[in-house]
């Protein structure tokens, strides 16, 4: 007897934000527990999904609107908030690149 084939849900803002915010945490006192984001972990996101470039975004500008929030790490809330801003301030559309970060792939995976 053949199990019946298990349901994949898709991925979504949130379920990718958690993953990312638990790859590879470097801050010692950092735990990187799924909550909250370093700029590094938000970089690393980015890059993955292709937003970081001449279209999109520089690392100069994700790291100068991160730092708007003077905290180290951001929770979903806050991450809603800084990619907001980020887009206001370089004309790019939120919808699409929340969809790009929600359809890259887990951490880690080079497409």
């Amino acid at each position: 007897m053949s199990n019946p084939p298990t349901k994949v849900k898709p991925p979504t803002l949130a379920s990718m934000f958690t993953l990312f915010a638990k790859y590879r945490p470097t801050l010692n006192s950092f735990q990187g527990d799924g909550k909250r984001i370093l700029l590094s972990q938000s970089d690393c996101w980015m890059q993955q999904a292709d937003l970081i470039s001449s279209k999109h975004f520089t690392l100069t500008q994700t790291g100068l609107t991160f730092f708007e929030f003077r905290k180290s790490t951001l929770d979903y809330e806050e991450y809603l908030q800084f990619l907001t801003l980020l887009c206001n301030e370089s004309q790019a559309d939120l919808e699409e690149v929340k969809e790009k970060l929600t359809n890259c792939g887990p951490p880690g995976i080079n497409s």
